[in-house]
């Protein structure tokens, strides 16, 4: 019997970890869309990660020697977590990025296989890492692992490769200041994380805190992948079109480890309490986790623009009629990025596309209208809308993205719109949504 679970138990380690490991190197993959790479060097990376936790726990041996330790001091605690757990451990994934950056020198082509590959070394780190908790909890933690420790470590190696690499990919800033910057927010952002985790200075709110920098660090993650494909000399707007497949994927690998930590709470303990579990996981994690992997797969996708990395949430309040949901039935939220619909006449950059009033009986168009899609424009609080030109006159689309987007035959629904008297288009920086005037709805074709 002793057998039985033994085997039982490496079985499930294995499978646990091939998921952490699937998901992250599938979501690579689906962003990387101008010129991906292959599965082997992907591959080759996230191996060359699995030797630095062994760097960093030598690191920690020498640190015990010193005799500083976490006491429950705050200050103590606080500088334990950002300098020796921070520092530490940030500075040993990038001993493996650079080897892997060695190794992989010939097949990093584009900005964003720096961040990938990066990425996939943080993720190795990891996946070593995780075995560890999953031997002192069970696997019932792997969604909190996949989810929460993993896309740390990797958004943390992230930053210092980024800013490392960002005078050289973009233009902007000075080498020494922004290599220094962002290992000291990587450093930070690792170590406060763990901080408000194993601190309780403020009871059980402490750990809200984390979830704070948390979310912080998903949309630094996502702005930065952002560039980095805005980046691409091999950019195509054609090809733009994994928003909603991403999505759909994250939400998969989601359920997918929660079925898996169902299943395993069903054999090791009882059904009762596997869906007890099941549940207070879907009540606690589902929307943190919701918001997570709809930020994660939406990007603002222009072709060499860049977007400053702010200290913001992943979402934000909305008046534009664009939310993705209301919190508490009330408040308008839209995560930043652009939404599956918004992104689908990106596709038609510089085409002819045809405009059909949705409703003809009332319609000021009253009959279709071929217009040429000349630009896709964002508005200063965040709306894109695209631009198209008639007879000399210039009409603005913006995709509908609540409530029914297509028409039952699946063409996107958008709403048109002209320009609101003495206002001019010379800076869309300086235009809002409140400056356009709505004409009608339209389905295009």
């Amino acid at each position: 019997m002793y057998n039985f679970y033994f085997y039982l138990y490496l079985a499930f380690s294995a499978l646990a970890a091939v998921l952490s490991i699937s998901m992250w190197l599938d979501y690579f993959r689906k962003i990387d869309v101008f010129e991906p790479e292959k599965i082997k060097h992907l591959v080759l990376a996230l191996f060359v990660g699995c030797g630095t936790p062994f760097i960093s726990i030598s690191i920690y041996k020498l640190i015990d020697l010193t005799g500083l330790q976490m006491t429950g001091d705050v200050s103590n605690d606080l500088f334990y977590s950002i300098v020796v757990i921070g520092a530490n451990e940030e500075l040993s994934k990038i001993v493996g990025v650079v080897v892997a950056f060695r190794l992989l020198r010939n097949h990093i082509k584009e900005p964003i296989d720096h961040l990938v590959y990066a990425g996939l070394v943080a993720l190795g780190f990891s996946i070593v890492e995780n075995f560890k908790y999953f031997n002192e909890y069970g696997m019932q933690i792997i969604t909190t692992r996949a989810f929460y420790s993993a896309l740390v470590h990797i958004i943390n190696t992230t930053i210092i490769v980024y800013g490392f690499y960002r005078l050289t990919l973009f233009g902007k800033g000075n080498q020494v200041t922004n290599t220094l910057v962002a290992f000291g927010v990587s450093a930070a952002s690792h170590g406060l994380f763990d901080f408000f985790l194993m601190n309780n200075f403020m009871g059980p709110y402490t750990q809200l805190f984390s979830i704070l920098v948390y979310l912080v660090g998903i949309n630094f993650w996502v702005s930065m992948l952002n560039n980095a494909n805005n980046y691409s000399a091999h950019f195509d707007y054609a090809k733009i079109h994994f928003s909603g497949q991403i999505f759909y994927r994250l939400l998969f690998w989601y359920l997918t480890t929660m079925i898996f930590t169902l299943i395993y709470n069903m054999i090791v303990f009882t059904p009762r309490h596997a869906l007890s579990y099941f549940y207070n996981s879907l009540l606690t994690d589902g929307l943190l986790l919701f918001i997570v992997i709809l930020r994660a797969s939406r990007f603002m996708i222009f072709k060499e623009k860049y977007f400053n990395v702010n200290i913001e949430l992943p979402f934000h309040y909305t008046k534009n009629n664009d939310e993705d949901f209301k919190l508490l039935w009330a408040l308008p939220i839209k995560i930043r990025g652009e939404g599956a619909s918004e992104y689908k006449l990106t596709t038609f950059l510089n085409k002819s596309i045809e405009l059909i009033p949705l409703n003809p009986d009332i319609s000021p168009l009253k009959e279709p209208l071929t217009v040429h899609l000349t630009d896709k424009l964002l508005l200063k609080d965040d709306v894109i809308v695209y631009k198209a030109s008639y007879n000399n006159n210039d009409y603005y689309i913006k995709p509908k993205t609540n409530g029914d987007t297509e028409t039952d035959d699946g063409y996107p629904i958008s709403g048109l719109f002209t320009l609101k008297a003495g206002k001019t288009f010379e800076n869309p920086g300086e235009i809002s949504y409140k400056d356009l005037f709505f004409v009608e709805w339209v389905y295009t074709k």
